[in-house]
C-alpha cells in the first residue's frame, strides 16, 4: 500500500488549495441539483458523482519482480483519509471524442485520471466529450495515494454514468493495473477495500491482494503535516531497493507480532529512519511530534511528509502547534475511515 504519484515528475503538482477544507471532517457531500436546463442539453449531456477516502501509506515493502501486473505490488499498511477526493464527471454525447480533466478547477492532466477514463471508454464503449472536476481535499504528491483515488472515482462516476454498475473490487482491480502501468503506486487500492488502519499481508491485484486491519481508539482523528513531493529517482533508482524491502518485511513481521497502533506507527518511523527514507525536514517534524500528545506518528510513503493519530480532544492543540511551528507546510486533521460511493447527478 504505497502511493508512487510523489514519485513520478509528471504527476507532480504543487500543493493545491482544497475546496471544501472543512468538509474533510464528514462523510462525502450530496452533490447539489443543478439548475435545469433545455430540453435538447438533457439528452445529450449526462452528469455523474463519486467520492472516495485518500489511502495513505505508513510503511511498505515492494514486490515489483512479479511476472504479471497481478503479482505487482506491495506489503505495507497505511490509513484512509475521509472525503479526500470527489470527482464530477460530464458526458457530452454529441461532441468529438475528449478528455479534460480540472482539479480544484484547475486544468490537470493527471495521468491516472487520464487512464482510467481512457480504460472506461474503452469498457463501456462511451463516445464524445468527458469532462472530469476532481476536488481534492488533500496535498497532491506526498504520499496520500490521491493517484489511486483520482482513478478509482473516475471509473466509478465514469460506469454510473452509462447506467452500468461495477463492483469495488472489480473497479479495484482496474485501478491496480492502471497505477502498475503509470508507475504511480503499488497497492494503494487496498485503501478502499477496507478502512481504518489497514495491514496488506499479500501483495497482488483484487481479489490476489490480502488485508487486515488493527482497530483504533475510539474517537481519534489522524493529523497530516506535508512539506513537500519526492522525485522518483530517489527512490526507485536507487540500488537498496533489496534492503528496503528486507527492511520493510522486518518491520511487518514486528508490527504483526503486536497490532496496536502504537506499535504499527512506531515500527513504521523505525522503518523510515532505517531504510534512510526520512529526510532532515522529516526528522524535524518527528521531533515536534515526539513533544506532543499523540497515539503515534510516522512518515508518509513516499514524501516529506509526516502523520500522526491522536485523540479527537488533542488534535486542535496539536494542529495549532504544527502550524506555529512549521508555517510554510500543509497541517490538517481528518477522519480516519471514509465512504466509497458514486451518484446519478439530474
Amino acid at each position: 500500500m504505497v502511493p508512487l504519484d510523489i514519485l513520478d515528475r509528471d504527476t507532480i503538482h504543487p500543493v493545491l488549495p482544497a475546496t471544501n477544507p472543512e468538509g474533510c471532517l464528514e462523510g462525502c457531500s450530496k452533490p447539489r441539483r443543478p439548475r435545469r436546463r433545455g430540453a435538447r442539453e438533457n439528452l445529450t449531456q449526462k452528469r455523474s458523482y463519486a467520492c472516495a477516502p485518500a489511502p495513505l501509506s505508513s510503511i511498505f515493502s515492494p514486490k515489483i519482480h512479479g511476472e504479471s501486473v497481478e503479482e505487482v505490488g506491495a506489503r505495507g499498511g497505511g490509513f484512509t483519509l475521509a472525503n479526500a477526493v470527489e470527482t464530477r464527471a460530464e458526458h457530452h454525447l454529441g461532441d468529438e471524442d475528449q478528455i479534460q480533466v480540472y482539479v480544484n478547477g484547475v486544468v490537470f492532466d493527471h495521468v491516472t485520471s487520464l487512464k482510467a477514463a481512457e480504460v472506461s471508454r474503452r469498457i463501456l464503449g462511451l463516445r464524445g466529450r468527458i469532462v472530469l472536476k476532481h476536488s481534492v481535499g488533500v496535498p497532491i504528491g506526498v504520499g496520500l495515494g490521491t493517484s489511486a483515488s483520482l482513478a478509482l472515482t473516475t471509473i466509478l462516476a465514469l460506469f454510473r454514468i452509462t447506467g452500468r454498475g461495477i463492483s469495488l473490487m472489480s473497479a479495484c482491480r482496474l485501478v491496480h493495473e492502471i497505477e502498475i502501468g503509470c508507475g504511480t503506486g503499488l497497492n494503494s487500492e487496498a485503501g478502499f477495500l477496507s478502512s481504518g488502519l489497514i495491514l496488506v499481508l499479500e501483495a497482488g491485484a483484487p481479489p490476489r491482494l490480502k488485508i487486515d486491519s488493527i482497530p483504533l481508539p475510539r474517537d481519534s482523528l489522524l493529523i497530516v503535516i506535508a512539506a513537500s513531493p519526492v522525485e522518483k529517482q530517489r527512490v526507485l533508482g536507487r540500488g537498496d531497493l533489496e534492503e528496503i524491502k528486507e527492511i520493510g518485511d522486518r518491520k511487518i513481521g514486528e508490527i504483526l507480532e503486536n497490532p496496536t497502533p502504537e506499535n504499527f506507527l512506531e515500527k513504521s518511523r523505525e522503518f523510515a529512519l532505517e531504510a534512510g527514507l526520512a529526510t532532515k525536514r522529516v526528522q524535524e517534524i518527528f521531533e515536534e511530534l515526539a513533544r506532543l500528545p499523540v497515539i503515534g506518528y510516522a512518515q508518509n510513503m513516499i514524501g516529506e511528509a509526516c502523520h500522526a493519530l491522536a485523540l479527537r480532544r488533542d488534535a486542535e492543540t496539536i494542529v495549532k502547534t504544527l502550524r506555529e511551528v512549521f508555517p510554510e507546510y500543509f497541517v490538517r486533521m481528518f477522519e480516519v475511515g471514509g465512504l466509497v460511493g458514486s451518484f446519478i447527478e439530474i
